[in-house]
């Protein structure tokens, strides 16, 4: 489905349902697309040149089985000969229809000229993937970054300047409802939100964001990066045609020989109860990364065991990554490396009682750590400890305190070595707990 936007000769008092004479128009000149993932929000941004006759013409935009918010459309004259000849008088709303505005323009001087149409809708999301293959020794690895954009809006886009937006914005009403059919005497919804969305748009002209090459995809497009306060725009280089109810997936960048660092860790409250095996890198400039913050997305990793063998490792629904900022992907449990503990002994001392009854007790628990390494080279382990309620901890084995109620203890295994750690637990029970 194509947007319906016609130039109407205007006749003297006609209504809408008198014989117009429509002019055809020129397909688009050029269109941008902005996507704003956070809020299910994308600008558009369309321009095209329209010829105009000396006096008043209409010009007719309809956005009938769209997801275009209507609340938010616009019409302005590019250039200054454009701004000079054509202003945009007023805008109606047809009581016939409630999916279609007319404006009416005025012309000083008949001729051609470009406008830029824009508008907000819903229905055009775009998500990011990242495919990591580590190598044999688990010590680097080759990661490459895509970005699939996905159109429900219910227009197509041919040749189109797609831009992405990493951040969070919040609206006061959602795109998608503002779409829906309305009484054209409610009231219009405020523009604030959509007002901040296109003061950012255009701070961010300039930036990548104009200029577009040939479409076509012979080579991986690249994808230009810029920062804007609180966002990160992704500009894809080039133009792509993005068809309703399609989805297109292009490689944003490919980083080799990025360093990773194997870490076995018992961490229950992010790994789970079991001790498992996780790599490690940080999105900064030692990593070669950190240029940009890299948007949420699913992260898969994949063991090259050559001879164009892969096996999979693991996963990570990762959240938005800001520079600087560590990765941390769970491969799960490698019977290379194992942890066993075992409580060694339990006793109670100061016991009270009132009224007969036991109130309060102390329990002393002693435990013991077995971490084993049957690997061919040295592997680093962080171990946490929690507690509950009021106690003590004692080692010699170089826990430090992690929060409140975890004690952390980080060491490096030898190739082939066992490393045993001890450590005591004294809990305050009932009405021994200090207050």
């Amino acid at each position: 489905m194509k947007l319906a936007i016609a130039t109407l000769v205007l006749l003297v008092a006609a209504p809408l349902c008198a014989k117009e004479e429509l002019v055809t128009l020129p397909k688009r000149d050029s269109v941008q697309l902005t996507i704003y993932n956070s809020e299910d929000l994308t600008l558009v941004r369309e321009r095209r040149t329209l010829s105009f006759k000396q006096g008043s013409n209409r010009l007719q935009f309809s956005w009938a089985n769209t997801l275009i918010d209507p609340t938010s459309v616009e019409l302005m004259p590019v250039g200054d000969a454009a701004r000079a000849a054509i202003d945009v008088a007023d805008t109606s709303y047809p009581a016939e229809s409630h999916e279609m505005l007319i404006w009416t323009i005025s012309c000083k001087t008949a001729g051609s000229y470009p406008v830029e149409i824009s508008y907000f809708t819903s229905g055009i999301t775009w998500q990011a993937e990242y495919t990591g293959l580590v190598n044999p020794n688990e010590d680097a690895m080759t990661l490459t970054a895509y970005v699939t954009v996905t159109n429900n809006s219910g227009e197509e886009y041919e040749d189109a300047q797609v831009r992405l937006v990493v951040g969070t914005i919040n609206l006061v009403e959602k795109i998608i409802n503002l779409a829906q059919p309305r009484p054209q005497s409610a009231p219009r919804p405020s523009r604030e939100d959509q007002g901040a969305a296109r003061d950012m748009d255009r701070m961010a002209r300039g930036r990548g964001g104009d200029e577009g090459g040939g479409g076509g995809m012979v080579k991986p497009k690249e994808i230009i990066k810029g920062g804007l306060s609180e966002y990160y725009i992704y500009t894809v280089e080039g133009q792509e045609t993005i068809p309703n109810r399609w989805s297109k997936r292009l490689r944003s960048f490919e980083v080799a020989a990025i360093p990773l660092k194997t870490v076995y860790r018992l961490e229950p409250a992010k790994f789970g109860p079991a001790f498992t095996k996780v790599l490690e890198f940080k999105n900064d400039e030692e990593h070669k990364l950190g240029k940009e913050p890299l948007p949420d997305g699913l992260i898969r990793l994949y063991k090259d065991h050559g001879q164009g063998r892969l096996g999979y490792m693991g996963a990570l629904a990762s959240k938005y990554i800001p520079k600087k900022d560590e990765v941390k992907v769970n491969v799960g449990p490698d019977a290379e490396c194992t942890l066993a503990i075992k409580r060694i002994s339990l006793r109670k001392k100061d016991l009270t009682f009132q009224n007969g009854w036991l109130s309060g007790w102390t329990t002393v628990e002693e435990f013991e750590m077995e971490v084993k390494n049957f690997r061919g080279r040295a592997v680093e382990a962080e171990i946490h400890r929690s507690m509950q309620g009021d106690y003590d901890f004692e080692s010699a084995d170089g826990f430090v305190v992690h929060d409140a109620a975890t004690r952390k203890v980080t060491l490096k295994l030898e190739a082939n070595s066992t490393r045993k750690l001890r450590y005591t637990v004294t809990t305050r029970q009932g009405s021994n707990a200090r207050k």
